[in-house]
């Protein structure tokens, strides 16, 4: 996940470089942390799409974070932004621009694993919610969230939707990677599934969206626990 700094502060950079490293570990995940000294250089870099989640500091020399953010928006207006303030009133100016949330100086590791979590987690909810994938007459797009559930057959791939099946070629390993994130798992070495379509699960047999499928029994007990995880918030 790309991370973009935006601070001055030569400490308070150490600080979430180290810290996202630290959490990284401990929440097996990459993160790419890129610095700007001053939002006049961010903003002159940024395309649009680099970042995940931007920290930009409220007190910038040159062009305020505020302001900042404020062209941010002209350029992406949902990527997650966060402030870095020492006056937590400041903060506040942050509802026009739409961030997420504020951490406040000193940074406390403690404080970062909240805002940081909260902010993976509606990043991933704020991704693209769509797919391409190749066929033999050009792409089609997907919409994730229409996909039942994905079955292998072969070297082809079956993408069941509620009214329709699209069928493409590829392997279930590659576009589970691609899915990772969206709520899908794998429940055998055929099917991949939309966990939002699961009626109910019994024993070994799943109710995908009224198609009753096979939970193999060598995925059966982490299935399961990724299962409750989605829905009781226990993952990562």
């Amino acid at each position: 996940m790309n991370i973009a700094v935006i601070d001055d502060d030569v400490s308070t950079v150490t600080y979430l470089t180290d810290y996202f490293a630290r959490y990284g570990q401990q929440a097996d995940m990459e993160f790419r942390v890129q610095h700007f000294k001053d939002a006049e250089s961010f903003l002159a870099s940024y395309r649009g799409s680099e970042y995940s989640i931007i920290f930009m500091d409220i007190e910038l020399p040159g062009i305020s974070g505020i302001e900042a953010a404020h062209r941010l928006r002209y350029k992406n207006d949902s990527v997650v932004l966060l402030f870095i303030t020492r006056m937590a009133q400041y903060a506040q100016k942050g509802y026009e621009v739409n961030a997420l949330d504020y951490i406040v100086k000193p940074l406390r590791y403690a404080d970062f694993c909240l805002k940081v979590k909260k902010a993976i987690n509606v990043s991933r909810a704020l991704e693209a919610q769509t797919i391409a994938v190749q066929t033999g007459n050009g792409a089609i797009c997907m919409t994730t969230g229409k996909i039942m559930f994905v079955e292998v057959m072969g070297h082809q791939l079956r993408f069941q939707f509620v009214d329709d099946v699209i069928e493409v070629r590829g392997t279930l390993s590659d576009i589970e990677k691609r899915l990772a994130g969206h709520g899908f798992l794998r429940c055998n070495n055929c099917y991949l599934v939309n966990v939002r379509f699961v009626n109910w699960v019994r024993g070994y047999d799943i109710n995908v969206g009224g198609h009753i499928l096979k939970i193999s029994h060598p995925r059966h007990k982490q299935f399961m626990k990724d299962f409750m995880d989605l829905y009781t918030g226990g993952g990562k």
